[in-house]
């Protein structure tokens, strides 16, 4: 019998669910929808029913914590408003599906079909990553090798090649695989601002500081992943060097030092020992995040993947309903993809608006 987690707080909304689906599936209940990002890492559910509670909760950001907590698997997402503005913007935080409430139990039945068909078909792929180049398995090599260390771990690539989707891997196949992941974009945190949000403060550190943890701490006892570690300026290059040449830190205005009980990961797209011979990166940092390193290929070098990668995003995006063709795999095939796997999904995306209520995209659905 497959299992579900549902995250309903409405006791009599929650029975009577559990009471309808006992049938098919093991029902597992989170009755706190604050606390479903923190369900979703730790469930082995094959699905999740979010059940979004009133207001004043930000619903987007909660399916898009809860989504990326659960790894990309299918969330199921029922609601007491379904406007359309709502609907689009809880799918494009990356709910496999919307039910407006009061649930329609055959629709959901019909739904949480679709959900454990796309979730066998993710365990039925040949590794962590979909694909079967000898590129991509090569990739899952070094990550399950690399998951046995506490090293760090330094992610090369391209924009669009997976470099998250691979720290995330590393964090599930690591024997703590359990322990929180947290991702900082180092490009997106303001000069002024880094200290604060990767170490936290305490109360009275500046006018209206309040006390509150930064990302390290956050990924204590798990993975923190610094996308961008190439943008990073100078003055947060040489703190972050101190952390991992120390093994401690401090809030901004802290006392007393925190142990660092985490995996540090990073990743760029810059070419870092040039940066550091231009004087823009420190030699010193490079020396100490580039102790193990994983270099994703771009799509163009992994085509024989790009059938399988459309093909998820084609299912994941339609719910199972819509296949893809042989002459538009070819075509898919054929193109040198510059924003390389971001791009690829978002081409599929574009085809399954363009192609209707069709059950396959065609050539003439796919336009680059």
């Amino acid at each position: 019998m497959e299992t579900i987690l549902l995250v309903e707080e409405d006791p009599l909304e929650a029975r009577t669910l559990i009471s309808l689906l006992s049938d098919e599936y093991r029902v597992q209940l989170c009755p706190e929808p604050g606390r479903a990002p923190e369900a979703a890492r730790h469930c082995s559910s094959t699905a999740i029913v979010l059940s979004l509670p009133p207001e004043p909760l930000r619903h987007e950001e909660l399916v898009r914590k809860t989504v990326a907590e659960y790894c990309g698997g299918p969330v199921l997402v029922l609601a007491n408003r379904a406007d359309p503005a709502f609907v689009v913007a809880c799918m494009r935080s990356g709910a496999f599906d919307f039910l407006a409430k009061p649930t329609d139990l055959g629709a959901l039945r019909k739904s949480l079909a679709a959900a454990q068909g796309l979730a066998r078909g993710r365990e039925a792929t040949a590794g962590i990553f979909i694909g079967r180049s000898a590129a991509i398995r090569e990739i899952e090599r070094l990550i399950r090798r690399f998951a046995e260390s506490s090293f760090p771990v330094l992610i090369l690539g391209e924009s669009g090649t997976g470099k998250e989707v691979a720290a995330r891997a590393l964090r599930e196949v690591s024997p703590t695989g359990t322990g929180p992941f947290v991702a900082r974009n180092c490009a997106a945190i303001p000069e002024n601002l880094a200290e604060s949000e990767l170490f936290g403060t305490e109360r009275g550190a500046f006018t209206d500081a309040v006390a509150r943890p930064g990302a390290f701490e956050l990924a204590q006892g798990g993975l923190i992943f610094l996308d961008e570690i190439g943008e990073a300026s100078l003055p947060v290059q040489a703190k972050l060097l101190r952390v991992l040449e120390t093994g401690e830190f401090w809030r901004l205005g802290g006392k007393k030092s925190i142990a660092a009980d985490f995996r540090f990961v990073s990743a760029t797209g810059k070419d870092l020992p040039k940066a550091a011979s231009q004087g823009s990166f420190r030699p010193d940092l490079l020396y100490r995040i580039d102790t193990l390193v994983v270099a994703m290929p771009p799509l163009r070098e992994r085509r024989e993947d790009i059938a399988d990668l459309a093909a998820h995003f084609a299912l994941l995006a339609s719910r199972g309903r819509v296949g893809i063709g042989e002459q538009a795999i070819d075509k898919l095939s054929e193109y040198d993809w510059p924003g390389n796997i971001r791009q690829l999904r978002n081409v599929v995306h574009r085809g399954l608006v363009l192609a209707g209520r069709a059950e396959e995209l065609l050539a003439e659905h796919i336009v680059f």
